[in-house]
């Protein structure tokens, strides 16, 4: 055997350690759904498509080399994981109890997340008294009023103690997000962060949509937009709304969206069976979805009013109105002002029907 020189196997080991990983993220699925799925890793600020995989045999693997960890989210079919991608091997348990585990930041996020679910649990428990008639719409604002303060005041007190990490970021996205601040109230709060964080795409989104909300508040005329079809056609908001004789309730959604399912199902269905040609008009705006996807939605759940649906992922409608999430409605007058927006379930019924009854 031939003795191999010093340089070469430097040279060697150089190219070997050029080609390993330094993480792994292993999902365990807690079934066969998922098989045969295509998943895609992205980054969580940017949406940028990092890397993808087949899931086989309840099992998905995707590793890389990371420098500097980043927050990331996994999407499989709609489904959405978000984690931070960081040196190590990062195992999550898909299941109805979600487990992400194996490195410092994923097991610090782990309790994070179990925090931020007590609210998203308040919430639904507002939601249900409230509709059961336990508690008024007073003491329902009081407790909602409460819940929000709390869960802003927990991301912001997230963000101070992991402003130096990934964590932080994704704490602050969230805080700029939840808070639906005003321009005016942004500008203070990106005046005491670092410099760095102004960089971040879902701030900036944030700031454009707080000027973006302003410009299309309450008592303020509709703003139009238009949209090329997959047809080849040209659709535009004002070709449905502001008819001089009823309201338009116009509602912004996607297919993967579970809770845009729920409210279509629940208020947005009521509405239309009891209003429209009654004085109210639906229109549906595909956002943020592949169009075929939202076409496939449509029929399966039968909506009967018309949606407009891109020739492409639509985004410009939610940037012209300031939506960072969605379902979102807007109702908008005869005479086409914008009279309410930002509703959802039974609070979307009795604003529109308070107006349609003033009428």
């Amino acid at each position: 055997m031939k003795n191999i020189s010093p340089l070469l196997l430097l040279s060697i080991c150089v190219a070997f350690a050029s080609c390993t990983h330094n993480y792994q993220l292993t999902v365990h699925f807690s079934n066969h759904d998922f098989d045969g799925k295509k998943a895609y890793l992205t980054n969580y600020d940017t949406g940028d498509t990092i890397g993808s995989a087949t899931v086989l045999e309840k099992q998905l693997i995707i590793d890389g080399n990371v420098d500097t960890a980043y927050f990331a989210r996994l999407l499989v079919e709609g489904n959405r994981l978000d984690f931070v991608v960081e040196e190590g091997d990062i195992e999550v348990e898909w299941g109805a109890d979600l487990k992400i585990s194996g490195t410092p930041l994923n097991e610090k996020f782990n309790g994070i997340v179990k925090q931020l679910d007590k609210y998203e649990q308040q919430w639904q428990d507002i939601a249900l008294a409230k509709q059961n008639n336990e508690i008024t719409e007073d003491e329902a604002q009081r407790r909602e009023d409460s819940r929000k303060s709390n869960l802003l005041n927990s991301l912001y007190n997230t963000y101070l103690a992991n402003k130096d990490n990934a964590l932080g970021q994704w704490a602050f996205t969230q805080y700029v997000v939840e808070g639906d601040f005003s321009s005016s109230e942004l500008d203070l709060i990106l005046n005491k962060v670092p410099k760095r964080y102004l960089n971040l795409k879902r701030v900036q989104n944030a700031v454009n949509n707080a000027s973006a909300r302003e410009k299309t508040g309450e008592g303020k005329r509709f703003v139009d937009f238009s949209i090329k079809t997959p047809d080849g056609n040209t659709e535009k908001l004002s070709q449905f709304a502001a008819d001089g004789i009823n309201y338009t309730l116009v509602y912004f959604w996607a297919s993967w969206c579970t809770s845009c399912q729920k409210e279509i199902s629940s208020p947005l269905t009521y509405l239309y069976n009891e209003y429209n040609d009654n004085g109210l008009k639906f229109l549906g705006v595909a956002v943020w979805d592949d169009p075929a996807a939202t076409q496939r939605s449509v029929k399966e759940h039968a909506i009967p009013w018309h949606v407009m649906v891109g020739d492409r992922k639509l985004t410009e409608p939610t940037d012209i109105y300031g939506i960072s999430g969605i379902p979102y409605a807007i109702l908008i007058s005869p005479d086409g002002t914008i009279v309410a927006r930002g509703m959802n379930g039974d609070a979307l019924i009795e604003r529109v029907e308070a107006f349609l009854e003033s009428n």
